[in-house]
């Protein structure tokens, strides 16, 4: 059976309403990510937020005390580097879970789109002038016009 122009936009809707509610999701997920490391040598704890941003420090025991300068910075330094790479991993797999959103609609092309051809695929073949959609597209893509 085919199915007609409204049945395509209600399809539409839905899944423009599904991708919505989708993207908010991920959207909530993306600003409350976080993460918490420990240093190799488990002296220093970092947590850092969804941008990176440190938003805790922690000395896990006294070992700080008996550290240079340097060690401490290094380890501080590690945990930093090791918190924000788990952060940015979670992310590139939310952005991956929402890949392909929007696919149908923007092509590699936009010169190739044409709007009167999906719109005669979707049944919607009578246009304000008389002619068919999928004729004035031929027209266009053959340099013609219909006479």
């Amino acid at each position: 059976m085919k199915e007609t122009f409204e049945q395509h936009i209600q399809q539409a809707l839905s899944e423009f309403t599904q991708h919505r509610e989708t993207l908010a999701r991920v959207r909530g997920e993306m600003a409350s990510l976080s993460a918490t490391v420990r240093s190799k040598d488990r002296v220093v704890e970092v947590t850092v937020g969804a941008q990176g941003e440190v938003t805790a420090l922690r000395f896990l025991n006294n070992k700080h005390q008996a550290m240079s300068g340097q060690k401490l910075a290094a380890s501080v330094l590690d945990a930093l580097m090791q918190a924000r790479q788990d952060v940015l991993s979670r992310a590139t797999a939310l952005f991956g879970s929402v890949s392909g959103i929007g696919s149908g609609i923007v092509g590699a092309d936009p010169e190739e789109f044409d709007l009167d051809r999906l719109l005669d695929a979707a049944g919607a073949t009578a246009r304000p002038d008389g002619t068919r959609a999928a004729d004035a597209s031929a027209a266009r893509r053959t340099g013609g016009s219909r006479g």
